[in-house]
């Protein structure tokens, strides 16, 4: 069987943003990704960059544009308050992190450094 096919690779790719993870390379972006579809490519950006990609349908890319256009995003994901924060690198001196609770900082491969706080 084919990844796409076998009942393990459907499930993966109905479920696997539930646990941070998204398929890289869908088979309806290769005009954005530039890559042909990849069943077997999973990544991990973590909760809860994988469930606002799901919802909104957005491939890595498409997402990474959203963050820097909208700097600030407010999500609820599995009861849990987050808010993700993106910086451009190469004009920010300081980044603001939260003074209580989790939070992670990553880069974005490019220019940018997001800040994800769960509240």
């Amino acid at each position: 069987n084919r990844m796409e096919d076998a009942p393990e690779g459907k499930w993966l790719a109905e479920n696997s943003w539930k646990y941070g993870f998204i398929l890289r390379y869908p088979p309806d972006r290769v005009d954005i990704t530039g890559i042909q579809y990849e069943p077997w490519h999973f990544r991990y950006v973590g909760l809860p960059h994988s469930a606002i990609m799901y919802q909104q349908n957005l491939v890595l890319e498409q997402y990474l544009d959203l963050l820097q256009q909208k700097k600030d995003i407010d999500t609820t994901v599995d009861g849990h308050d987050y808010h993700i924060r993106y910086y451009d690198a190469t004009s920010v001196e300081t980044i603001y992190v939260p003074s209580q609770g989790n939070y992670d900082i990553s880069g974005d491969n490019k220019k940018g450094i997001i800040v994800t706080a769960r509240k």
